[in-house]
């Protein structure tokens, strides 16, 4: 049996229990950590080769290398540089595979028959759910038996956007590569493409700045009217495109975290990841007022206790925890969410509440990797009518194959006709180098052809799903914060019920009793409920009386990228001011630390190349 506290989903915290990811004692605490873990794999690797085992050096130690002559055309799965893949036998035991993946530091494994040929996969997932989770023994129980058999895979010549489509829409994070003659070349992990793709936008977007100076210069000095609309509008949309939503977006039932005891069993925390089909468990400490004080992932049962020999069932989770775990605010957008898990090379990252400092989630990096390629799998790019050379697919597909296959093109026609007339010498009065290592062909943006119209990126079309939760916030009559999520579809006196179950008897009866007018002295009659109103995207108060009328609310205000939905409750004759609201909601809004105009280090090098060019030509017609 379970411990009790062992099984409790809560998202409460206290403050203290996640220190802040900067300081110096959480640095010392991973530094420590990670010196055990490193104590560990070395422990293996020379046990290893003391044993002299020939099947786990040849088999298990080293990666299977490419075929030669693997390298692809562009714009295939080649292109986005897929890794090494760790090998195994299917007569393998668990535990071999758990050293494995433990020394190669991977979290996937390719099985393999006599041939060479691929027979299976398995992932650090699969050994804590049917290994740990299930009470085998990993020393007897062999690969074949908890392997997913005949995986689906890629061959060199898929195309790139056609194997990331496969593994957006099947939930995949690995996809084996082979050859024509079915050999194993390699593994694609989503995870890794995305953070090798973004590293290059980010210098792309550093790169950028400079160029968006240049142009704010000359627009000084020609005036405000030099700028068209449709330019300032271009700009908004890829402002829109590329800073992208917030953690609160992706925040639903399944990313509450689950929790358990310090003194929980390894294997009690296996049945709880498998049950709630997550692959973290925050770990309390019932004896310090529940705080959180560390974070045990399937990644941890493979190297800290599989690969380590110990007794999942003796064994406490306090013991083989990562201590102090990283944390971000809900209101991080999820591309700074990733960056801060790719560069502490963690896979889960729990969410913590702006306003009230609790733990509201635990997101993991293949969801926010899904939820960012998904975004970008919605916008459709508009090409010009002159693109006849392009593929149909190229021409209906999403922008997103834009975004994997133009990343290392080459092509410079764009660049050139941009600056046909413009000299150097007029370009550097500006400060704008045309030898950057990041060129205007890199963007992905950039297509080779004929420049396409500014307005070329549209906002996609909301499209609401009423049975997702949806998060609401609201202040209490004594000035609490309260947060609650709620499916619209359950209509208005669900979202009333839950707003009442936050309320205090005292603030229910301050809401109902009648306001009175300052002006006349008027006193109204009693409310027999309190009233639930909005403010919408024209800045008005709305009122929510009805199903309907909550479904308005939801599609408006995610017209408007709002992360959750600050609800007004209030008596139904009071006067509320908006004004007061609107300026109470800036003045709380988190600072990101970035000035007005971020969208000066987010904007796309190609377009504003091409921009910049056509401004220097217009300043440089203007002084003649």
């Amino acid at each position: 049996m379970l411990a009790s506290d062992s099984t409790v989903r809560t998202p409460r915290r206290a403050q203290s229990s996640l220190s802040n990811p900067s300081s110096d004692p959480m640095e010392s605490t991973r530094k420590r950590q990670s010196k055990k873990d490193d104590q560990i794999r070395k422990k293996i690797e020379h046990d290893l080769r003391k044993k002299n085992n020939v099947s786990m050096v040849s088999n298990l130690g080293s990666p299977q290398k490419r075929s030669k002559g693997s390298s692809g055309a562009a714009g295939t799965v080649m292109s986005l540089k897929p890794s090494e893949a760790v090998i195994c036998k299917p007569t393998n035991t668990v535990y071999e595979a758990a050293q494995l993946m433990s020394v190669t530091k991977e979290n996937c494994v390719l099985v393999v028959d006599d041939e060479g040929l691929l027979s299976g996969i398995f992932t650090a997932k699969d050994l804590a759910f049917r290994i740990v989770g299930s009470n085998l023994n990993a020393n007897q129980t062999t690969i074949d038996q908890i392997m997913t058999p005949n995986p689906m895979c890629a061959k060199v010549s898929t195309l790139a956007s056609d194997a990331l489509s496969l593994m957006v829409n099947k939930g995949f994070r690995h996809l084996p590569v082979v050859n024509e003659g079915n050999q194993i070349v390699g593994v694609l992990d989503i995870t890794k493409c995305y953070n090798e793709a973004m590293t290059k936008l980010e210098r792309m977007y550093e790169s950028s700045k400079r160029l968006y100076d240049a142009m704010e210069g000359v627009t000084e000095e020609l005036g405000p009217a030099s700028q068209p609309l449709h330019v300032i509008k271009y700009f908004e949309n890829l402002k829109n495109l590329v800073s992208g939503p917030t953690l609160n977006s992706v925040l639903s039932e399944r990313t509450i975290p689950v929790c358990c005891d310090i003194k929980t069993t390894v294997y009690e925390a296996a049945i709880l990841m498998r049950d709630n089909k997550t692959t973290a468990v925050l770990v309390k400490d019932s004896k310090n007022n529940d705080e959180v004080t560390g974070i045990f992932t399937s990644k941890d049962i493979v190297l800290r206790v599989i690969a380590a020999g110990i007794d999942p069932r003796t064994c406490s989770v306090i013991r083989v925890m990562t201590p102090k775990p990283s944390y971000a605010l809900a209101s991080s957008s999820i591309h700074q969410a990733l960056r801060q898990m790719f560069e502490g090379r963690y896979l889960n990252l729990p969410v913590v509440d702006d306003d009230n400092s609790e733990i509201v989630g635990v997101v993991d990096v293949l969801k926010l990797t899904y939820h960012t390629l998904n975004q970008l799998q919605s916008i459709q790019m508009i090409h010009n009518g002159d693109s006849d050379a392009k593929s149909n697919e190229e021409k209906e597909g999403p922008a997103w194959n834009k975004f994997w296959t133009s990343l290392d093109n080459d092509t410079t026609s764009l660049h050139s006709a941009s600056l046909a007339d413009v000299t150097q010498s007029e370009l550097a009065q500006f400060n704008v180098s045309t030898n950057d290592a990041v060129k205007p062909s890199d963007s992905i943006s950039f297509s080779g052809a004929p420049e396409t119209s500014s307005s070329a990126l549209k906002a996609p079309q909301v499209e609401v799903d009423f049975d997702e939760p949806v998060f609401f916030k609201f202040k209490s009559p004594q000035g609490r914060t309260h947060r609650i999520s709620c499916k619209p579809s359950e209509g208005i006196q669900s979202l009333r019920e839950l707003i009442e179950s936050k309320l205090s008897r005292q603030e229910i009866r301050t809401l109902l009793t009648p306001p009175e007018d300052t002006e006349t002295g008027q006193v109204f009659e009693p409310a027999e409920q309190f009233a639930i109103s909005y403010v919408d995207d024209e800045n008005d108060l709305v009122a929510i009386t009805s199903d309907q009328d909550l479904k308005d609310c939801i599609v408006v205000l995610t017209s408007l990228n709002k992360d959750k939905i600050n609800l007004i409750v209030h008596h139904p004759d009071q006067n509320v001011d908006v004004a007061s609201i609107l300026n109470s909601a800036k003045a709380s809004s988190p600072s990101t630390g970035l000035p007005n105009d971020t969208i000066r280090e987010l904007i796309l090098p190609g377009v504003l190349f091409a921009l910049a060019a056509s401004v220097v030509v217009a300043f440089t017609i203007s002084r003649k």
